[in-house]
Parts: C-alpha cells; structure tokens; sequence
C-alpha cells in the first residue's frame, strides 16, 4: 500500500513539473529514471513555495504563514510523517538520500527573505542572499547522485555553488522589469550609483545608456561564476556532464542573448529556443565550443 501511494506521489510530482514553464532540461532525460523522480520531487517543493512567495494576490503575512506551513510539513517528512504527495514524495528521496534537511530550509528561508527584503544595498549581500536561494538546489543535486562521497566533494560543491549563484544572478538580470512589477531590485544599489542609473529611471523602465552599462558590468560578473564553475564538469561522470553542462552553457548562453539584444530585456526578454538547446547539446555531448 505504501508503495503504490509512493508512485502516486512521484507521479503527481511528474506531472506537476511538467505543467510548468520552468521545466527540467533536456539533460535529465540522461539520467535514471529514479533520479528524474526524485528531482520532480524536489523540484514540486520549490516551485510550490516560489508560487506562494511570489502571489501578490495573497497578503504577505499570510504567504509567510503558509511558507511557515510548508516548513512544518517539511519536518514531518523528515519523519517519514508525510501526508501530501508533494511530501510524500520528497520523504521517499531523502530517505533513500543523505540531503540535510538545512538545504530545503536555507531555501525557505530565502522565500521568507523575498517577502520583506526588496533592496540589495551591495553586491555581497546579493551573493549571500543566493547562498541561501540558489546553491543548496546544486549541493541537493550533487547529493542525489552520492558525489558527497566523492574524495574531491569540496572542490566540486563550491563549483556547484560558482554555476548556481551565475544562474540566480542571469535570471535577476532577465527579470529586472519583471521583478520591478513586484517592488523587488537585485540590481546592488552600490552599482546603480556607480553607473548612474537611477531608482526613479528603473521605476519608469528606461533603458538608456546609463542601464546598458550597468547590465554589460552584471553580466561579466555573472558570467565569471559560470566559468568558475566549469570545473565541475571535469569530475562528473558522463550522464550527470551532460545534465550539468547543459545547465551552465544555457545560463552563458542567456547571457549571450542578453549582450546581442544590447540588455533590452523591456522589449523581450531573452530566452533558450530549440536551436539553442541543439547548439548546447552538441557542444556539451562532444566537447566543442558553440559558434
């Protein structure tokens, strides 16, 4: 019985993932089918908080409440007490995973962050706050695929933590309007001076010169960390380089994008196509630099 409502469970999280935009990359379909199951879990989790983080139709206090909910059942996952597939679900994978239950709760605790913190006065309080809302997702993954047993684990998780702060920086940098529609900036303030570009032009939308030089300056830092983080991909065995090396040439790639539309993302916000995720593929499976 037990069983049968495990599979629903994983199930559900299937589906539930794949409803979404955000879906998993190609990549995952190199990887076991267990993995992918278990990745659709966690994945449910996160999604489903970012949801509620994120629904300006619910009063903050309230979406706080229900994060704090979640952060309950969450606890009772890890008793194997889990009720909800969601939770049903992700207790299965951390039963079988050695992932702390820190990661999912430093992750919540960025979406508790996101309900008050709507300015990021430097740009190491950026790189903490990504500490919390990106870099346990790659130490989960690692995990996953038992490299926390790896004698280089280390030097491989603070690569992994390289190409998730490069990914949470490329989609604030995609999302800066969008986040504007939110009352969030994650551009550091200290860079906004140093650029010129002001709260009231950003409130306004302008893109001028003064927001193409700031982004131009973002997107080289963001793109430092993707390069940092390649050195991971040397010490992963072959299915899990695909899924890695596809993740971090698609953040580099957006940034790409970012650079030829010279950082309009007011008028379209820069994205994979399929002719990207072919030209990723290639260069990924064989090694080779994209044209």
């Amino acid at each position: 019985m037990k069983a049968l409502r495990t599979a629903a469970a994983f199930q559900y999280c299937g589906e539930f993932a794949a409803s979404h935009r955000e879906n998993f990359p190609i990549a995952s379909r190199f990887i076991s089918k267990q993995h992918r199951n278990d990745l659709f879990a966690m994945y449910a989790f996160l999604r489903t908080a970012d949801d509620i983080a994120d629904n300006e139709a619910i009063p903050i206090n309230l979406r706080l409440k229900l994060l704090l909910e979640m952060e309950g059942k969450l606890h009772r996952c890890y008793r194997d007490d889990a009720v909800e597939p969601i939770f049903i679900a992700l207790a299965d994978t951390v039963r079988r995973v050695s992932i702390p239950i820190e990661c999912f709760l430093d992750l919540l605790n960025a979406f508790k962050v996101d309900l008050f913190k709507i300015r990021y006065g430097t740009f190491e309080e950026l790189i903490e706050y990504c500490r919390f809302s990106a870099n346990p997702v790659g130490d989960m993954v690692l995990r996953l695929w038992q490299y926390d047993r790896h004698p280089e684990y280390d030097i491989m998780k603070k690569a992994s933590d390289e190409i998730c702060t490069g990914l949470q920086l490329t989609n604030h940098w995609q999302d800066i309007f969008i986040d504007r529609r939110k009352g969030r900036l994650y551009v550091p303030l200290e860079d906004m001076t140093r650029f010129e570009y002001t709260l009231e032009e950003w409130e306004r939308e302008l893109v001028n010169s003064a927001f193409r030089s700031l982004m131009e300056f973002e997107c080289i830092r963001a793109r430092g960390f993707f390069e940092r983080g390649a050195e991971l991909l040397t010490r992963l065995r072959r299915p899990h380089r695909i899924h890695i090396g596809l993740v971090q040439r698609g953040g580099m790639r957006i940034l790409d994008k970012l650079s030829s539309c010279r950082y309009d993302v007011l008028t379209a916000r820069p994205s994979l196509n399929s002719f990207d995720v072919l030209k990723i593929l290639w260069a990924t499976l064989f090694g080779v630099k994209e044209s």
